[in-house]
């Protein structure tokens, strides 16, 4: 699947976001309505801010928004502190761990540990996808800005960092500039098999436009390398562990989901 950005109507965003990613416009020719995606901006209903979307050959718009939708549910009815991903991520005698997502996708499980309080840097490899989410993190802060906002949803997004590239590399930059955290979560893409139509056909689109994690061990080893106290790494449930030579030292299991846990410090749980 080739990703085109519309220059119809916004021409001058769609240049300066073609040159970003590297991407084709759509006045450039080539696009194949059965086959291709565009990168799109649009003014959903109720939402006085143009959104980024990724237009899909056979399924709906993908965007992001913090504040609506499937993630406003969540946050509302995920289950607070409670909930396995939460549980995974451990909690500090003193303070709640920092987190690096080093696959962050669209932002979902990072934007639930943020509103219970962690403080997440998302890092993204893919460029379509970090584009989405960039454009997600920016229409909230510019909706904190005019205060559209309230208090306790400016804070979630303060606790928020981004960053686009590979996480191996981005995780040693961080750390030789003396950037480190307590805890590095990974989620490799992989196959969602008991979820709605709606979302099958949204992994469906991930899936196409990231491809298979093959280097996910790699990542791992990275991770351990650097992280404080432990790293989490979300599994479907029944999956074998991404790395064969390293066992994790526990796992937290939902109905659908396991989060295998590399305990390298002892933390504190509660």
């Amino acid at each position: 699947m080739q990703v085109f950005i519309d220059d119809r109507t916004f021409s001058q965003q769609a240049q300066q976001l073609a040159i970003d990613l590297a991407l084709p416009r759509l006045s450039d020719g080539g696009f194949q309505v059965q086959e291709d995606a565009l990168l799109s901006w649009s003014a959903p209903k109720k939402s006085t801010h143009l959104h980024l979307a990724l237009l899909p050959p056979d399924s709906g718009p993908l965007s992001i928004d913090f504040f609506g939708g499937k993630k406003a549910h969540r946050r509302q009815f995920g289950g607070g502190k409670g909930q396995p991903l939460v549980r995974a991520m451990g909690h500090l005698t003193d303070r709640m761990p920092t987190i690096f997502d080093a696959t962050a996708g669209m932002g979902g499980d990072a934007f639930v540990l943020a509103s219970l309080g962690f403080t997440v840097w998302m890092n993204e490899r893919n460029p379509v996808v970090a584009a989405l989410l960039q454009d997600a993190l920016q229409r909230a802060k510019v909706s904190q800005e005019r205060s559209e906002i309230d208090v306790q949803s400016a804070q979630i997004i303060s606790r928020l960092s981004f960053s686009q590239g590979d996480s191996v590399q981005i995780i040693r930059e961080l750390a030789a500039q003396g950037t480190h955290f307590d805890t590095i979560y990974l989620d490799p893409m992989y196959p969602h098999k008991k979820k709605s139509a709606a979302t099958k056909k949204e992994m469906a689109t991930l899936q196409k436009l990231l491809g298979a994690d093959i280097d996910s061990a790699l990542l791992l080893e990275n991770a351990l390398q650097h992280a404080k106290y432990r790293v989490v790494v979300k599994r479907p449930k029944g999956a074998e562990p991404i790395a064969y030579a390293i066992k994790p030292s526990s796992a937290i299991e939902s109905p659908n989901t396991r989060y295998d846990v590399y305990s390298i410090k002892a933390l504190t749980t509660g």
